[in-house]
């Protein structure tokens, strides 16, 4: 697989003629809605599999030949036939291992688990995305379930979906959250969750919607309280964990990114990451929106930003076998000069494409923060910048699963296209299944 940069002077023929692929192939996996009008600094994912390359590791302290077999879905027998190791078969630190060759990197692949969350609400044809999507996830959040000032959860899940997500082998959850009038409410959350009789009614309708729809696990998504509640925030992940667990089932926690405690900050002082991490199976971080639809323009993944979230997580009893990192399939539109008054406008890729054809306007990528962004003037002379996520921002940040050997990845939103990371994702690793 490469990914190129698109070139002034460069059509779609002459670039596949160059790499001796299909037109037909690179159209499909980028998903191009114009192909005859590339856009200059567009990322092309070429799915070429002969210019693949053998996997390389670096030993680090405390590899053991079992770890990195097990971390890369390879035998052991494999990795010694490769490197020519003899008996006891040792390593060491700073020693270079070829993992697989490119002959069989097809079938040695590290395994990750993912999550998509899916909106099917006004959504005509509600299995499209999981007949499409299904086998690259794990996991499928739907979104969302509400709870009520009484504990109660309001939403259903379609008997379509159900079965859609059985054929591809991937566990439906639902989504629970404090959401009120399109808002995550504190009031919400402060009134069900500091209630015990409220709280014990929420876990009680929780578990039920599972019973009902015999489902393995559910995802909390519970955002804005009062960073002074987060006493009792943790009290309610503690019992509805061993409520689940009693019962052999999942909890999954979506939490906001974070690289100091920032215990009195709003939305994320009332997490506790050391209390939480154990209680929870799995934590879906929020890692994006930095850039966001109330906030100035700037990008809304940074790399660096991302790797330091993950680290204080690891660092505070989360470890990196229960991290799934989240990954956007959008970006923010700003009109400059910004003004608290102008909101930024989400687009996804196409639209990003459609908009620089429009302007005349090429695609540029800041190697700093890992992330592309558009300039481009209206009729008008209105200015705008849009922060984007394409290709090449999604495979960097797919390194940074194999770098600290995370659990996997979940995506933000299944509705939204972006089809280059599918292909990205398969060609790095496999996906486990968890029914198999």
């Amino acid at each position: 697989m490469v990914i190129y940069k698109v070139k002034p002077g460069d059509s779609l023929w002459n670039i596949a003629r160059f790499f001796n692929v299909p037109i037909q192939s690179i159209i499909a996996v980028n998903g191009l809605n114009r192909p005859e009008e590339l856009i200059v600094g567009m990322d092309l994912v070429i799915p070429n599999d002969s210019l693949q390359r053998d996997r390389i590791y670096t030993v680090k302290p405390g590899d053991t030949l079992w770890s990195i077999a097990a971390r890369y879905n390879v035998p052991i027998s494999r990795i010694i036939f490769l490197n020519n190791l003899t008996p006891p078969y040792l390593i060491f630190p700073n020693q270079t291992l070829i993992i697989s060759t490119a002959e069989d990197e097809n079938i040695f692949k590290p395994a990750i688990e993912t999550l998509g969350y899916y909106d099917p609400r006004n959504v005509s044809d509600k299995t499209f995305i999981i007949d499409a999507l299904g086998k690259y996830l794990t996991y499928l959040g739907i979104f969302d379930f509400p709870f009520i000032e009484t504990g109660d959860v309001i939403g259903t899940i379609d008997e379509e979906i159900l079965e859609a997500a059985k054929r591809e082998n991937v566990l439906v959850m639902p989504v629970i959250t404090n959401l009120a009038q399109g808002t995550f409410s504190s009031e919400l959350g402060r009134a069900v969750l500091s209630d015990i009789e409220k709280r014990n009614n929420l876990i009680n309708n929780i578990l039920f919607l599972l019973r009902k729809y015999n489902l393995q696990g559910v995802i909390i998504d519970i955002e804005n309280l009062y960073p002074e509640d987060r006493n009792i925030f943790t009290e309610f992940i503690s019992e509805l964990s061993q409520r689940l667990h009693n019962n052999n089932q999942i909890l999954i926690l979506n939490m906001p990114p974070k690289w100091e405690e920032w215990a009195d900050r709003p939305w994320v002082g009332f997490f506790d990451y050391n209390a939480l991490g154990p209680l929870i199976d799995i934590a879906a971080i929020m890692t994006y929106e930095w850039g966001w639809r109330e906030g100035p323009p700037r990008a809304t993944t940074p790399l660096e930003f991302v790797r330091r979230s993950i680290d204080y997580a690891i660092y505070n009893n989360i470890p990196a076998n229960k991290i799934l990192m989240g990954m956007t399939l959008y970006g923010y539109d700003w009109t400059l000069p910004d003004t608290p008054e102008n909101l930024a406008r989400a687009v996804v890729l196409p639209e990003v494409w459609d908009l620089g054809r429009r302007y005349n306007a090429g695609i540029n990528f800041d190697y700093n923060v890992k992330q592309p962004y558009m300039d481009y003037i209206t009729e008008e002379g209105i200015s705008h910048r849009i922060w984007f996520v394409n290709a090449l921002s999604h495979y960097y940040k797919y390194g940074l699963v194999d770098e600290y050997g995370l659990r996997g990845v979940f995506y933000w939103l299944l509705n939204q296209p972006l089809p280059a990371t599918w292909y990205i994702l398969s060609n790095l690793f496999s996906i486990r299944k968890s029914l198999t």
